[in-house]
């Protein structure tokens, strides 16, 4: 006959794993019985065959294919079944094999395979994290060194899960800077989470400064504090003959808004720093009256960014 023995998984939290699976293996965790736990790749079973002197305490673990080897019998099929069923089928191989008429075996579930979760995208360590049951999406993002703030999406990060069709979207500006906890999903076994980059969100300071270039764009840009993102204008640059060039709307001429930064810097009035809108182009002039060619290229490369960001190229 077999013998019968409970089944201790973990509840809240995994065990710790030691590689192969094999040898001494402490729990991390409090553990409760539950007979419908069904098996999964990386589960460690001990297997104790009443009797067998060299087959008492053995470690099996549950390959990526799904299955356990265990002594003498073999490839046991594992994964998506219960700790019973796998039992009550290296009893009965025992018995097939006429090795064993009688086999007393005791199978337990030592040790629970630790989640897996993918984090890609604009974090500083992307790739594959080992996380535990219970565990969220801020969890993950944190194991993976944060968000990079100056280039993730935050509004525009998912979820793709193993069975769904479709991405779960999270807005993890909402749960980071509102304080919004319901998208803070928990994760499941195989969850990816990717936060793209944030090709909207920038602007562009051109012209008479340090380090043309693009720049994040926040809800407090203002135009001083792009041109200071930039490195400062140059000996050359006439900041109060600086530019605003913003988008508008498709079919319509670029917005040019005049800012005398000039004057606003010796006179402190900082309501007049103006804010800035994501894709809006700073242009810091010389102290000469800049040719037709210098703003053409300017508008040329504002479109340029239009037609990226629309088509996301």
């Amino acid at each position: 006959m077999v013998f019968l023995t409970g089944l201790m998984v973990a509840s809240g939290s995994v065990f710790a794993q030691n590689g192969a699976g094999m040898g001494s293996v402490q729990p991390d965790g409090p553990v409760v019985r539950d007979p419908n736990y069904r098996l999964a790749p990386d589960d460690v079973l001990q297997l104790t065959v009443w009797g067998e002197p060299a087959i008492q305490g053995v470690y099996l673990t549950v390959t990526p294919e799904g299955v356990v080897v265990a002594p003498v019998v073999g490839s046991i099929r594992a994964a998506g079944r219960t700790v019973e069923e796998v039992k009550a089928d290296i009893a009965r191989r025992f018995i097939e094999m006429d090795y064993l008429k009688n086999p007393t075996v005791q199978l337990t579930l030592y040790q629970v395979h630790r989640m897996r979760v993918r984090v890609l995208g604009q974090v500083y360590r992307p790739g594959l994290q080992q996380m535990r049951d219970g565990d969220t999406v801020a969890h993950a993002i944190a194991e993976a060194g944060s968000f990079i703030p100056d280039t993730a999406a935050l509004r525009k990060a998912t979820i793709t899960r193993p069975g769904l069709t479709e991405p779960i979207p999270v807005n993890l500006e909402a749960f980071y800077f509102e304080g919004d906890m319901s998208q803070d999903i928990p994760l499941k076994d195989g969850d990816t989470i990717y936060i793209p980059e944030d090709t909207e969100s920038r602007i562009y300071v051109m012209g008479m400064v340090q380090r043309p270039g693009q720049f994040p764009w926040k809800k407090t840009t203002t135009v001083t504090q792009a041109i200071s993102q930039a490195g400062g204008p140059l000996e050359r640059g006439a900041l109060g003959r600086t530019v605003i060039v913003r988008r508008a709307a498709e079919g319509q001429e670029p917005q040019q808004i005049p800012v005398n930064v000039a004057e606003l810097l010796d006179k402190g009035d900082t309501s007049k720093d103006i804010l800035l809108q994501p894709g809006d182009v700073v242009l810091v002039r010389e102290t000469k009256r800049p040719n037709l060619t210098t703003v053409s290229q300017v508008l040329s490369n504002l479109y340029q960014v239009v037609f990226i960001a629309k088509w996301g190229l």
